[in-house]
């Protein structure tokens, strides 16, 4: 195996050019872009994925059909449901 270490910029639109030195041999290859940047902590991380979630969420909402229940439907129900759990 022959390994090139090398530096770059990542540009704006997520773009980066490399240019390998003569010696290094042609054919297939494997690139691994490390960034410097620190990787956004787990809490950060959760929170991105959560807002993605609820955006979806609610976009698939906004497909459903009403039920065609009333809100004192709604109400009655959620209500009998509370009343159920175990205190």
């Amino acid at each position: 195996m022959h390994a090139h270490r090398l530096r770059c910029v990542v540009t704006a639109d997520h773009q980066l050019s490399l240019t390998l030195p003569p010696d290094f041999p042609m054919g297939s290859a494997e690139v691994i872009v490390l960034s410097d940047a620190p990787a956004p902590s787990t809490d950060d991380a959760l929170v991105l994925r959560q807002a993605s979630d609820l955006d979806a969420l609610f976009e698939s909402l906004k497909t459903l059909q009403p039920s065609g229940r009333t809100i004192e439907e709604i109400d009655r129900q959620v209500a009998e449901e509370r009343d159920s759990w175990e205190r």
